[in-house]
This record gives structure tokens, C-alpha cells and sequence, in this order.
């Protein structure tokens, strides 16, 4: 008989509860890291797009905020040189056609007529070739001055006569030895009268100063308004007082110089102009020559060198962001043999972390405007809200693996007290058995009630078949027992009351508990665990992670949407800036003309007189080339017009039967008429002819009758002047109405007109002079600054019609009345108007001035009222749909829950695909671990009954 094999155990075992850990552990980490690094890397990815697109938008919002700032600039300098050079045209015309050019008093009371009716405030003077020089700035204590050389006479200037009055023999013998006698006097506008003149120890030859000098170079043919290099202004050395010199000559009959214009405009205000342009804390503006001489900055740094008095140019400007970009355009032009900074009008650069600009002047004098801001002044925004997401990332992760690793001990330790009471405790009472059974101890078979110690099916199968070995052994026994009675009485010795009936009873009682029993394979109950531990670790880093991005998705957003709504606000002030800058330079324009007129006719026309007028107009042409209509209506009803020259440039009312033989005008402009045509007259109890003016020869022609009935004191701007007193007199403006027309001005055409009164010496009124404002190009002036492409602008009155709008819808109503903006056909503004008329319908009578400076969001659009604070009291409302600001956020939005969705059902399929992975790598370790070898030790016991058929 072969001898039995010895049984070898494993060197090395571990517990199985360890093993359960070890293998959840690992299930736990893999299910939990993949998932979650997709899940860090789409949170990542989240914050990435919507910190890029947050900055791609602010760029570009940014772009147009800094165009805009640079356009008001620009429109604001425009309109101070526009105003400069209308004045210093209308003081040419002043002094060229009214004037004495020779003589210091009639200059200096052209001067002072100007300062009297237009309240001009900036220095005017005029000097002539022998270094007689005039001054006057406003009136009061030294505001006069005045120099001439040793030895002038000019018998017709009283001023020039009166001046030396006061003067002592020191005060000769210094004028003696500067070859000149300067002197400062007080002029008094109401009493009209210049005195207390006082010696000023100076010496100025005006023939040499940059302004005369300049002035002197053009040439009869070829006059208009010039401007000098900055340069620091005589007697400014001690106030640095930098400026530059607008300029006009004066010629004789035979094309010599007699005299020169000047009138200094000075940078001290420059600073604080262009400081209020800007729209972030660290944005810069500058103003410079053509040339690059620094004329302004947002700074306060000066425009001097102290050390040798002379005005700096920018790229040697004492502030980093002035030097610095000012020296990146010289670099660009360092191939130049002369600077020209104009030719990059319209550029944009990035610089280091610079971004900036370069917009340039068309005219004289030719200044170049250069704004930017560094970078993050846009962007700092969007960078603390990228700092917040990925804080917010880190703490995720964070939160996720601590939430995970909770979870993750709970699932396992539940895992273990599971598998314990499943596997491991079964497993410690079925080998308690059979070390009992091989002790011949089969008290653990005694109980009556036989359950099996789990339900764990392969377990079931050992326990089922140890306990068949033991019952076949029990048997074996109780047969021995048997024998050894019949043989030897005393051979054997078994307790048969204790170990072979109980076991018998077992054995019988085992075939009905499996009939009762229902049992769960152990891969199942792997399986269980190995789902449950994999579900609450994946899931809870999940809703976590999926949380946190939809959070950060919205923050973004919602910062981005906050962001660009701010810019959106900026752009929308500077875009209503723009018009309400272009609006006042066009108002102040006329009000220019009025004044101007007003002191034309007051001071040297005669207002009773049709030719005095009419040739006052045709001077305002011929010197200022003034483009809008004059006219002038008296209270007898005549009426002058005249608009540019040509044909139908005049227009004559007068009314049937007047007569005036002092007007040629008048007596001549009938001339053609025929009988029809004075039929018309008696019948309309009006004369209306229309004629040609040729500015060139100075005369009026072809005159005709137009079949038009016209009320001079029936017009709107006529009664609205007739209204005012002479204590009052002002400009004023109408209500937008529909212009009268003829000839080639048809009918149809709407606006408003200026008006401005003159009295007779009773104070009743004389005359009106007036000027229409045609509403044809509002649209054009509305329409250029919008900025995006749904935004809209439009402009009414302070009682709501309207003025003009950035669509190209028509103001007058089907009717022929003038629309109100709630009546308009333009979606965008009647929505807004009907809204901004629910604000105010509590008062008596609308006026929507009481509105300017707010801001409102309504049905989607961001819009807000700006109003004049002057007349004509123009309202303008502008704005556009949020969207066109924040488009591209809600793309973002859009892309970033597609890219959620996306992420979604990539976690779960990555995660179900390593939950199988897991799942069945599980599987398989426990069954080779546990299943087989309970099996094969199942196996060897049911072997073992068979073979040995105890």
C-alpha cells in the first residue's frame, strides 16, 4: 500500500477580511481617480474657456473704449479749433470790412465789440509791420496793452495819443533806451472808455514773435486761419505758459502786409479735458504735435524743461507710459528724415503690457492724439475671477477626495462587517468542525434545529458535503461500534447516545434545510460590494465635481456678463459724448454766427434796411464761408434771405406796397414780375422773388417771382423772438417744424431755427435775425459712433418729438407733423420711448431733461437719456440689446453645457468601463483567492466520500 501524501501548507497566508480591504481599496482609488482627472481636466478646461472668452471680449470692448475715448478727444479739440477758427474768421471779416487795418483803434474797438456782444474770453491782438501792437483780453483792470515804437505817430489813433499820458521821465528815458514804449490800461465796457495806463519796462517787436512771422509768409490769394508750433507765450517764461497761436494776415490793395491777427490758445486746460476722458484707473492720454512736441497729458507732469525752458517732446516725457509708447512711435519713424506722426492716424499697437492707439487731426493744426492702458486694466477682472476658479478647483479636489475617502471607509468597513458574517465567520465555524470531527467530537452535531451557518452558495456545497462525510463517518462508527460488541466486549469503547444517533438525526435533517435554504453565489456577493463601494466612491466625487463646474460655469459667466456690462455702460457714455460734442460744436457754431451777426448789424449795419442786412449776410459768405441760411425778417414783414450763392441763393419778401428808397434791393428784386405775378402779389397781399448772387462780382440777378405766401411775423422763430425784451434778448430755437421752400428748397424739409431779437430805442422790437438748422443730417451724425451693430441712438426734444435717429426711418409723420419718438416706426425706439414716457406722464407737460444721466435695462436692452444743458435742450437717448455686449459670453454658456453634457457622458462611460474593468478583475481575484480554493477543498471532501465510502 502506498504511503499517504503529506500535506504541505503555504509558506505565507493572509486573512481574508484583509484581502476584501486590499481589493476594495484598489476598486476605490482606480474608480475614483480616472473620473476624477477627466472630471479636474473638463473643470479646467471650463475655467480656461471662460477666462479666455471673458478676455477676448474685454479686449474688444476694450478696443472700442479706447477708440471712443480717443474719437471725444479728438471731437473735443476739433470743436475748440472749429470755434477758434470761426472767431478769428469772423474778427477778419470784422476788421477787413469794417474796419480801419491801420489804425490801433479801430482795431482795438473791432476788439472790443467782440468781447461786448460774444463774450469772447481768449486774448485777441493785432500787430502791424512797424511793431505797433494792440491786446485785449475781456475788460477790467489791465486789459489792455499796448506798444509802439519811439517815435510813432498816427494822428487818427486816440489811443495811441493817450496812452503815454501817465507816463514819467524814467518812463521815456526806458522806453528810449528799448527803442519802444509798452503799457498795460483798464478798459470798461460799460462806460466804454479805456484809462490808467501804467509804463510796463518790456520790449516786444511783434514782427518777430512765431504767430506774425507765420502769418507773413501767405499770400493775398491765399489767407485762413493758421496755427503756430507750441511755444512758450512772451512774458511766460516765469509761468511756463505754453500754448500755440492762431493766426490771420491782412493785406492792402497792392498785396502788402499791413497787419496780422493773433489770438493764443493756451494748454493749461489740456490736462484736466483729457483726464475726464479716460474710463480706467491706469488709461493714459496724450496730445502732441505732428511732430512730436507734447502739447498735453492726462499726467500732471509739465510740458517744460525746466532747465531750459523749452517745451519737451514726448518721448521725453517724464511718465513711463508717455515715454514709452512715445518712444515706440519714434522707433517707426526713425527711418524719417523729418516726423510726421499723422501718417498712423487710425493704428493700434501692443507695446510690452501696453495697448495703445494714434488718432490725428485732418486740419490745421494738425495734433496727434495717443491713448491706451495696460492691458490688465481691462483684464483685471477676468484674472481675479480666474484666480477664484482655480481656488475653487483646488478646494473641489479637495472636498472630492476627503468626501471620496469618507465614503470610501464607511463603504469598506460596511464591506467587511458583510463579507465577516458571509464569509470569513462561516469559514472559522466550518473548520472548527473538522478539527472537531477529527477529534471524534460530534457534539457540534447534537442541536435538533439545523440551519447552515450562510448563505453563501460554494460554502453551502463544503459545509453540505463535510457534513455528509461526517454523517458517513458517524455511520462507519456505529457499524464498528456494532462489531466491536459481537467480537471483544471490551476492544472498542464509544459513547453512542453522544456521537452516532445525533449525527444520524443531522444527516436526515440536512436533505430538508437545503430544500428550505436559497443560496447567493460568492462572485455575486463580490460583485455587490464591488458596485456599491465603486458607486458611492465614483458618485460622490461626481456631484460634487459636476456641482462645482456648473458653479464655475455660472460665476464666469456671470462675472463676464458683469464685466462686459460695465464696458458696455462706458461705451455707451463716450458713444453719447461723441453726438452730444458734435450737437454742441454745431449749436455753438450758430450761437457763434447770431452773436456775431448781432454785433454786425448792431455796430455797423442798419436793421430797418434791407441792403444792409443782405450785404452783412453776403460778408459772413465771402469771409467765414458760413454754410447754413441767413435771414432777417422786420416787423413791417420784410424779409432778406440769402444761403450760400448761385441761383435762388436770395430770397426777398416784402409786402404789397412797400417801398424803401435807401434799398436797392428792395426797388430792383420785382423788376421781372409780370402781370400774373402782380395779380398773385394784391391777392396774397405778399411779394416773395426769389434771385442769383455771384459772391465774385459782388452782385444780385434774375430775380423771380415765387408763388408763395409769406408772413415774416406768422413765423415760428419771428414770434418766439418777438417774446423776449431787450434785457433778455438771447439765441433762441424753435420746435422742430417743416420749413417753408421754394425754388430749389423744397417743402418737407424739418428742423429748427435760431433766433435773436433787436430793438429800436423804445425797446419795441425791430427785427429778428434768424438761422435754419435742417434735421437732414442728424442720422449721418447719430449713426457714425454706434458701436455695435443692433445698437441705436436718436435725438428729440425735451418734450419728445423727434430731432433725428441712427435708423432711416423719416421724422414727420404721415400727416406732415413732426413724429413724437413714441410714435416712431423703429422698434428700438419706440420700445425705449415708451418707457421713458411712462417715467414722466405724472408730470403736467413731458419733459424728459429731468431724465438726463440715467440708465435703465428694459426688455433686454441697456439705454440711457442724455440732454443739453442749454438750448436748443436737445435729448438724446441711446443704447442697444445686452446681447450685443455679451454675444459671445452666452456662446461661451452655450459651448460651456455642451462641453458639460459632453463631459457627463464621458465620465460615466470612462467610469462604467473601469467599474466592468474592476468588476470583473474583482471577480476574478476572489475566485482564485476564495472560490476556487473553496471549491477544490469541497471538491477533495466529496472525493474523499466517495473514494473511501466511509
Amino acid at each position: 500500500m502506498d504511503a499517504p501524501h503529506q500535506f504541505k501548507s503555504r509558506r505565507s497566508t493572509i486573512p481574508v477580511l484583509f484581502l476584501v480591504f486590499v481589493q476594495m481599496f484598489l476598486v476605490a482609488a482606480v474608480v475614483l481617480i480616472i473620473p476624477l482627472v477627466i472630471s479636474y481636466s473638463a473643470m479646467l478646461s471650463s475655467n480656461d474657456l471662460s477666462a479666455s472668452t471673458g478676455r477676448n471680449v474685454t479686449r474688444s470692448l476694450a478696443v472700442k473704449i479706447q477708440s471712443a475715448e480717443a474719437s471725444l478727444a479728438l471731437e473735443s479739440i476739433n470743436s475748440l479749433i472749429k470755434a477758434i477758427n470761426e472767431k478769428t474768421l469772423h474778427m477778419y471779416k470784422a476788421i477787413s470790412a469794417y474796419n480801419n487795418q491801420s489804425n490801433i483803434d479801430s482795431i482795438f474797438y473791432s476788439f472790443a465789440n467782440e468781447v461786448k456782444y460774444t463774450k469772447y474770453d481768449l486774448v485777441m491782438y493785432y500787430g502791424s509791420p512797424d511793431n505797433a501792437y494792440i491786446m485785449l483780453q475781456k475788460s477790467g483792470l489791465k486789459s489792455v496793452w499796448i506798444t509802439t515804437p519811439i517815435g510813432y505817430n498816427n494822428p487818427d489813433c486816440r489811443m495811441c495819443q493817450y496812452y503815454q499820458q501817465n507816463y514819467t521821465a524814467v518812463d521815456f528815458e526806458l522806453a528810449g533806451q528799448r527803442n519802444g514804449s509798452a503799457a498795460w490800461g483798464d478798459w470798461d465796457e460799460d462806460s466804454w472808455v479805456f484809462s490808467n495806463f501804467m509804463y510796463d519796462n518790456t520790449s516786444y517787436y511783434c514782427t518777430q514773435r512765431p504767430w506774425y512771422r507765420q502769418a507773413a509768409r501767405l499770400s493775398p490769394n491765399n489767407v485762413y486761419p493758421q496755427y503756430t508750433s507750441p511755444y512758450i507765450f512772451a512774458g511766460g517764461t516765469s509761468n511756463l505758459v505754453a500754448g500755440i497761436t492762431v493766426n490771420m494776415p491782412f493785406f492792402d490793395k497792392t498785396g502788402h502786409l499791413i497787419g496780422v491777427y493773433g489770438s493764443d490758445l493756451s494748454f493749461t486746460d489740456m490736462h484736466d479735458m483729457l483726464k475726464k476722458l479716460l474710463q480706467t484707473e491706469n488709461s493714459f492720454m496724450y496730445v502732441m504735435t505732428r511732430d512730436g512736441m507734447i502739447v498735453g497729458t492726462s499726467t500732471n507732469e509739465s510740458l517744460v524743461d525746466l532747465s531750459t525752458n523749452n517745451l519737451i517732446h514726448a518721448n521725453e516725457s517724464s511718465s513711463p507710459l508717455t515715454r514709452s509708447t512715445a518712444q515706440y512711435l519714434w522707433a517707426l519713424e526713425s527711418k524719417s528724415e523729418e516726423r510726421d506722426f499723422t501718417k498712423f492716424n487710425g493704428q493700434r499697437w501692443d507695446h510690452e503690457d501696453l495697448t495703445f492707439q494714434l488718432v490725428a487731426m485732418k486740419e490745421a493744426p494738425y495734433l496727434v492724439i495717443v491713448n491706451g492702458a495696460p492691458k490688465n486694466d481691462y483684464a483685471d477682472s477676468i484674472n481675479l475671477v480666474q484666480q477664484d476658479l482655480e481656488e475653487t478647483g483646488r478646494h473641489t479636489v479637495r472636498k472630492s477626495i476627503g468626501s471620496s475617502a469618507v465614503g470610501f471607509l464607511l463603504v469598506v468597513t460596511i464591506s467587511c462587517f458583510v463579507f465577516y458574517f458571509a464569509v470569513a465567520r462561516p469559514l472559522a465555524i466550518i473548520t472548527s468542525r473538522m478539527v472537531n470531527a477529527t477529534q471524534f467530537e460530534f457534539s457540534a452535531f447534537r442541536d435538533t434545529a439545523v440551519n447552515h451557518t450562510t448563505y453563501i452558495s460554494e460554502l453551502a456545497a463544503m459545509e453540505t458535503e463535510f457534513n455528509e462525510m461526517v454523517s458517513k463517518f458517524a455511520d462507519s462508527v456505529l457499524q464498528t461500534q456494532n462489531i466491536c460488541r459481537v467480537g471483544s466486549e471490551n476492544a472498542f469503547v464509544f459513547r453512542s447516545d453522544t456521537t452516532t444517533e445525533p449525527v444520524r438525526r443531522k444527516k436526515s435533517q440536512i436533505k430538508a434545510v437545503k430544500k428550505r435554504h436559497r443560496f447567493v453565489s460568492l462572485l455575486w456577493v463580490v460583485f455587490i460590494q464591488t458596485f456599491v463601494v465603486a458607486s458611492v466612491v465614483l458618485v460622490i466625487p461626481l456631484v460634487i465635481f459636476l456641482s462645482a463646474i456648473a458653479t464655475c460655469n455660472s460665476l464666469s459667466v456671470a462675472a463676464g456678463v458683469g464685466i462686459a456690462n460695465t464696458l458696455a455702460i462706458r461705451i455707451q457714455n463716450l458713444e453719447v459724448s461723441l453726438v452730444m460734442e458734435s450737437i454742441g460744436s454745431l449749436i455753438a457754431s450758430i450761437n457763434e454766427n447770431s452773436l456775431d451777426m448781432s454785433k454786425i448789424i448792431s455796430v455797423y449795419g442798419n436793421d430797418s434796411n434791407l441792403d444792409s442786412m443782405f450785404y452783412a449776410f453776403a460778408n459772413e459768405v465771402k469771409y467765414s464761408n458760413y454754410p447754413m441760411s441767413m435771414f432777417f425778417g422786420t416787423k413791417l414783414g420784410t424779409f432778406v434771405y440769402l444761403k450760400g450763392t448761385g441761383k435762388d441763393a436770395i430770397w426777398v419778401t416784402t409786402p404789397y406796397g412797400f417801398s424803401d428808397t435807401k434799398s436797392r434791393l428792395s426797388e430792383t428784386y420785382q423788376q421781372n414780375y409780370t402781370v400774373s405775378d402782380w395779380e398773385h402779389v394784391l391777392k396774397s397781399n405778399s411779394s416773395t422773388g426769389l434771385g442769383v448772387w455771384d459772391q465774385d462780382s459782388w452782385t444780385y440777378s434774375g430775380f423771380y417771382h415765387a408763388n408763395l405766401t409769406f408772413m415774416t411775423t406768422e413765423r415760428p422763430w419771428y414770434r418766439q423772438a418777438a417774446s423776449l425784451t431787450p434785457l433778455n434778448a438771447q439765441v433762441q430755437y424753435t420746435e422742430p417744424y417743416n420749413f417753408a421752400g421754394v425754388g430749389d428748397k423744397t417743402f418737407g424739409i424739418a428742423g429748427i431755427s435760431s433766433n435773436y431779437p433787436f430793438f429800436d430805442a423804445n425797446g419795441q422790437i425791430s427785427g429778428v435775425y434768424g438761422t435754419d438748422v435742417s434735421f437732414a443730417d442728424m442720422h449721418d451724425t447719430l449713426s457714425k459712433y454706434l458701436n455695435t451693430p443692433n445698437s441705436f441712438m436718436y435725438c428729440m426734444t425735451r418734450r419728445g418729438q423727434l430731432v433725428g435717429t441712427s435708423s432711416n426711418e423719416s421724422i414727420v409723420s404721415a400727416a406732415g407733423g413732426m413724429k413724437f419718438a413714441n410714435e416712431s416706426s423703429a422698434k428700438t425706439t419706440k420700445l425705449t420711448a415708451k418707457f421713458l414716457w411712462d417715467l414722466v406722464s405724472k408730470e403736467k407737460e413731458n419733459d424728459f431733461t429731468l431724465l438726463t444721466g440715467r440708465l435703465w435695462e428694459h426688455e433686454g436692452y441697456l439705454f440711457q437719456v442724455r440732454a443739453m444743458e442749454y438750448a436748443p435742450y436737445f435729448v438724446v437717448v441711446n443704447g442697444a440689446p445686452k446681447s450685443d455686449y455679451t454675444g459671445d459670453i452666452d456662446l461661451m454658456m452655450s459651448d460651456l453645457e455642451s462641453a458639460l453634457s459632453r463631459n457627463v457622458v464621458l465620465i460615466l462611460a470612462v467610469s462604467i468601463a473601469v467599474f466592468a474593468i474592476m468588476v470583473t478583475i474583482n471577480c476574478a481575484l476572489a475566485h482564485y483567492l476564495i472560490n476556487a480554493p473553496i471549491g477544490k477543498i469541497t471538491s477533495i471532501i466529496r472525493n474523499c466520500v466517495l473514494n473511501t465510502g466511509v
